[in-house]
């Protein structure tokens, strides 16, 4: 932190707001945005920790104001195949070096981006013969990218709950609430793995009031932005980020 100039500080700030401003108005994305362009300034091993506690610690907050919507049966489904995405994420993150994460990252994001940009916002119908492959599917590649990552995983577990046809605030509260269990899991192997050392969590610490702001304005703010357009915008923005990443 103390190496950071000003710059760079002012644009941890910005990427940490703008983050948890989408997160706040739609329920997911905030680590999709927050990951690639923190991980600009610090390694992946650092961004990747930091982030996943202020996914839960925001997951948390719209979670207690709607739970009484949460479809626990989802949650219980997706939560083995989770699990197990989760431990073989873990491993790629303690095994391989910053460097080629990063590059990973970059490709990952890239490819996340095209996705933001071309199709979010689109319906997957499910046949219901399917879904029980599909919830595999989607929860252990959730688990795996939001343990490597650290975002990203929310449009999976999208398409999980399309097929279960939620209500608008049992669909938005009950995603908040799988990726707050995935994250407690994720925060405990990073804590087994060492990551939270006296750096991580000066730099948690900092982050912490700004992830706040961004909520606060994602409730108020994002909901009212139209959606394709929006997704449009974040698409660039990412874009960006992991082509940085790649030449980095």
């Amino acid at each position: 932190m103390e190496s950071l100039s000003g710059w760079q500080l002012l644009f941890c700030a910005f990427v940490v707001t703008l983050a948890f401003a989408v997160r706040g108005g739609t329920g997911f994305g905030g680590g999709a945005i927050a990951v690639p362009l923190l991980a600009l300034v610090f390694p992946l091993q650092v961004t990747v920790p930091v982030v996943t506690v202020l996914n839960m610690l925001s997951s948390i907050g719209h979670g207690i104001a709607a739970w009484r919507h949460i479809v626990w049966r989802a949650i219980w489904q997706v939560m083995p195949g989770s699990l197990i995405g989760v431990l073989i994420g873990l491993y790629f993150l303690g095994t391989f070096d910053a460097k080629p994460l990063g590059r990973a990252l970059g490709v990952f994001v890239v490819l996340y981006a095209l996705y933001m940009m071309i199709l979010a916002g689109r319906e997957v119908h499910v046949p219901k013969r399917w879904l029980p492959a599909v919830t595999v599917l989607t929860s252990t590649s959730a688990g795996f990218i939001g343990a490597l990552f650290g975002g990203a995983a929310g449009p999976l577990y999208v398409i999980y709950l399309n097929g279960l046809r939620l209500g608008r605030d049992a669909f938005r509260v009950t995603i908040t609430s799988i990726m707050l269990f995935q994250g407690v899991t994720r925060m405990v192997g990073y804590a087994v793995l060492g990551l939270y050392d006296s750096n991580v969590l000066l730099l948690l610490a900092a982050a912490l009031p700004t992830m706040l702001l961004g909520s606060w304005l994602g409730a108020r703010l994002i909901s009212r932005f139209n959606a394709a357009w929006f997704n449009r915008a974040i698409g660039v923005v990412l874009l960006a980020s992991g082509g940085a990443l790649l030449i980095k």
